[in-house]
């Protein structure tokens, strides 16, 4: 009897203290609470700590118990500062998790190693249906987005009874992306009672896994702002029969970028005609676009297409790549900016005079986008420029190109702009004078911009120039940063390399200020309304809160 007494009392610990118990919840929310600054929270009434084993944690402010179990923890308006431990894992009754996190951090700053990915323990809590660590729904005005790095774990996909699931970058953050990067977690496919599911502003990249295609019941897609996906649209989406909404926009509030999104957009007829689908500001052309007219809302803005050229004895022929139906296209062509020609269903021009040409084509069957090709010098410099690109290497750039032939060559200036427009020299290469073979050639920008563009202006020994097409690279680690943040009656510009315009503007777009800005001198913010602004310089955007 006392042997039985004793496996009873052992068997009544471990289920009050032991894994899998509300002891076991209890150790779980402290680890939350010590890792996200749980001392400077907005609000953490009742949350106790220091408390001793078997106190329970019900009455913790944000906490749902039912059946002696944690399974609620709504944390809205309470502004976390870390990154969520491994002992979340242990909350395994948990239905609803929701945080928000607070914006007056620094987790902009390189270097910074204080927000971690979110735990592949994450994929304990199979019983949750409800999971928002966005932030964008607090009704806070100093709490925002998501700060927690990439990539996201796979396990992710062990949620299956998850309803709804935001991971976004909230619009109130104090930057224009979260710094959630990598892929989508191909396993997401198995969320397969998913309804919502936004992963909006961050800064994923790679295929879109043709597996969220098994989540029929999805009804909110979102995957706008900074996302960097690279191929198209999955074919899969057309199961998509209960979407309302798919965002794929790519651009920023004011400054516009675009995305690599791009590709013939696939039948898309499965989803209803009454959702919501958003593909602007990509790389799209009119592949598909036809077909799949009546399921498209907003897909105006697309980026440059592509222009081929041909060199021959006495001409260029160019081709402007704009896809979809051929003979409903028309082609309008340009030299110098003034119309030379208008073409329907023939995507070719035959360029016999020197100059800078580029196409606007639009398309009878797709009302309301106008692509515009990229632009393509034709001269007749003894020069033949067989290909020009940039790549990004750490802190630097790299140019290189190739000609097949030179003749009373001089050489390269290298020219850059942050926007496409507006040009300097940073550098000169010279070239080979006479060469009948090919010749290599490259330049290291040791001092890039975040977004830099570049271009050759070729010279001949006669004092000739033409013009290369142009390409550009991103560098990450060339982002400006404001700081301090929030500022009073000024702040700096962090990675600033150069004298340049700064431009404060309103969430809405506004111009408040425009100032001359540089490096290591400070911005003054004299006569600006306290609030949120955007920063924009050197063809980087931060978003700054102003002061008293």
């Amino acid at each position: 009897m006392k042997h039985l007494l004793l496996v009873i009392l052992l068997s009544s610990f471990f289920t009050s203290y032991g894994q899998g118990s509300l002891e076991s919840d209890r150790l779980a929310l402290i680890a939350l609470y010590n890792s996200t600054n749980g001392p400077q929270w907005i609000e953490k009434a009742g949350w106790n700590p220091a408390g001793n084993p078997g106190d329970s944690p019900c009455g913790w402010w944000g906490v749902t118990c039912e059946g002696g179990r944690v399974t609620g923890l709504n944390l809205k308006g309470s502004a976390l500062d870390g990154s969520i431990p491994p002992e979340i894992g242990n909350l395994d009754q948990l239905k609803t998790f929701i945080v928000d996190w607070t914006m007056i951090v620094d987790n902009q700053f390189p270097g910074n190693t204080q927000y971690l990915p979110l735990p592949t323990e994450i994929g304990n809590l199979t019983n949750l249906e409800y999971l928002d660590l966005s932030g964008k729904g607090s009704d806070w005005p100093w709490v925002g987005g998501f700060p927690l790095q990439g990539p996201l774990p796979a396990s992710l996909g062990n949620l299956t009874k998850l309803t709804y699931l935001d991971l976004s970058c909230g619009l109130v953050d104090m930057q224009y992306h979260g710094p959630l990067d990598g892929a989508i977690p191909s396993t997401l496919g198995n969320l397969v009672n998913l309804k919502h599911l936004d992963l909006g502003n961050q800064q994923l990249s790679g295929a879109i896994p043709t597996e969220l295609g098994n989540l029929t019941k999805l009804e909110y897609l979102n995957l706008t702002g900074a996302n960097n996906f690279t191929g198209g649209i999955p074919a899969s989406f057309n199961n998509l029969v209960n979407l309302k909404t798919l965002g794929l926009r790519y651009s920023n509030c004011c400054d516009v970028y675009y995305g690599t999104l791009g590709g013939p957009i696939p039948d898309l007829s499965g989803i209803p005609a009454s959702a919501t689908v958003d593909i602007m500001f990509n790389a799209f052309n009119f592949d598909g676009m036809d077909t799949n007219i009546s399921r498209l809302d907003w897909y105006a803005s697309q980026s440059a297409i592509k222009l081929n050229a041909t060199v021959g004895i006495s001409s260029t022929l160019l081709s402007a790549e704009a896809g979809g139906t051929i003979a409903n296209n028309t082609y309008k062509w340009y030299r110098d900016n003034v119309l030379i020609a208008t073409i329907i269903g023939d995507k070719t021009y035959n360029a016999f005079e020197e100059g800078t040409y580029h196409a606007i084509v639009s398309n009878s069957a797709i009302p309301g986008l106008v692509l515009t090709t990229q632009k393509e010098v034709v001269t007749s410099l003894p020069v033949t420029l067989v290909s020009f690109s940039a790549s990004n290497e750490g802190n630097e750039n790299n140019l290189n190109w190739k000609t097949s032939f030179e003749s009373n060559s001089k050489g390269f200036d290298v020219e850059r702009s942050w926007n496409g427009n507006n040009f300097e020299k940073v550098g000169f290469v010279a070239g080979h004078g006479d060469s009948n073979i090919g010749s290599d050639y490259s330049f290291i920008d040791k001092t890039p911009l975040f977004n830099s563009y570049y271009r050759l202006k070729q010279l001949d020994f006669d004092g000739k120039f033409a013009y290369s097409s142009i390409v550009s690279v991103k560098n990450a680690n060339s982002a400006i940063v404001t700081y301090p943040n929030p500022a009073t009656d000024h702040f700096y510009i962090k990675n600033l390399k150069e004298k340049g315009e700064v431009v404060i503007r309103t969430l809405g777009g506004k111009t408040i200020s425009r100032q001359v800005a540089e490096p290591g001198k400070p911005v003054t913010t004299a006569g600006i309304v306290p609030g949120l602004y955007m920063v924009t310089v050197a063809g980087s955007v931060q978003k700054i809160a102003i002061g008293q």
